[in-house]
């Protein structure tokens, strides 16, 4: 057991170590580095994050958090599955898809994240193409997370990396690695992870990136409303979430920082809205909106929950950018 106090003065000075340190080495790193290859890895899993203006690696307490904190699965109850498809710019053709389940104490977990394009090859000024070839890449996988007591989880990810380019194909290994702090009898949530640390066998750099969140939460008790049944009828309460990441790139972009407020009425619908700004001109900087929506089911199904999230991420230059997810808990 961590004592509250302490513990939170000890996560704050390991936070401020390790982003001064990543500041540092990333300053080193990015004087002499080009672009990192798998760029697809960037992609920012789910549409709830996205609400959030991708800060979620504090709050990390659904199944999202497998592409953001895999420490966060222990807040897995049982088993969760996740899927989104997010409409950009270019028709380009954003999905994800996560799964993760709980074993005892230990959570497993199994993830997919790719981006795929339709290109067109012509040899002379034609309105039809000579032919298409489908471009991008993907990563597939496996994750685990342990608590180490009441107060703190550990998980990890081990990825494969398969890019298909126009002429050749690249493949490589990734892993992610985090942690996650629950204090304050579980309002405060400190989560830090580092991402995409691996290898292409093409010689380009991974995306690495450190990510470091907080994330605080408040609710109500449950209110008892008078019934004609002997047992009352207990209501939710509203539940408020804030939370606020940092994004440090560590080969081919400037740090970014994310906030984000949620809002859960009567446990059954969600207002978010996010903001993201980084160190450079970066066309996804800016505002973010998104809701949610959340019932358990009937009959046949009512030992399952089912959460409908949805994100819209405006952007004058690139165009406005859509995800549509759905969570499912059984």
């Amino acid at each position: 057991m961590i004592p509250k106090r302490g513990g939170a003065v000890l996560i704050a000075m390991a936070l401020f170590i390790i982003i001064s340190a990543a500041s540092g080495v990333q300053a080193d790193i990015n004087d002499g580095a080009g672009t990192a290859g798998a760029a697809f890895l960037k992609i920012e899993g789910g549409s709830r994050p996205a609400g959030l203006g991708g800060a979620f690696a504090g709050l990390a307490n659904d199944i999202n958090t497998i592409f953001w904190n895999p420490a966060g699965l222990t807040a897995v109850q049982d088993r969760e599955l996740t899927a989104m498809q997010h409409f950009s710019f270019a028709d380009i053709n954003n999905n994800t898809i996560g799964y993760a389940q709980r074993a005892g104490q230990l959570v497993w977990g199994a993830s997919f994240l790719g981006s795929f394009t339709e290109i067109e090859r012509r040899q002379g000024p034609t309105e039809d193409p000579d032919s298409t070839a489908t471009v991008g890449g993907f990563a597939t996988g496996v994750s685990l997370a342990y608590p180490l007591g009441t107060a703190i989880s550990v998980g990890g990810t081990a990825k494969m990396i398969s890019q298909q380019l126009d002429i050749q194909n690249v493949y490589g290994v990734a892993a992610d690695v985090g942690v996650i702090l629950n204090l304050l009898e579980n309002h405060l949530g400190i989560g830090i992870a580092v991402q995409n640390a691996g290898i292409l066998d093409g010689g380009e750099n991974l995306p690495i990136a450190l990510r470091a969140g907080l994330a605080y939460r408040t609710w109500k008790e449950p209110v008892a409303m008078e019934a004609e049944a002997e047992a009352p009828i207990m209501l939710p309460q509203d539940t408020w979430t804030l939370v606020a990441d940092a994004h440090l790139p560590l080969i081919d972009a400037n740090p970014s920082f994310h906030v984000g407020v949620e809002r859960w009425f009567y446990d059954s619908i969600a207002a978010r809205v996010g903001y993201r700004i980084s160190l450079n001109e970066n066309p996804s900087d800016g505002l973010a909106l998104g809701i949610g929506v959340r019932r358990s089911g009937e009959d046949m199904l009512a030992n399952v929950d089912f959460q409908f999230d949805y994100a819209f991420v405006p952007d004058p230059n690139l165009g406005n950018a859509h995800r549509v997810s759905f969570i499912t808990r059984f």
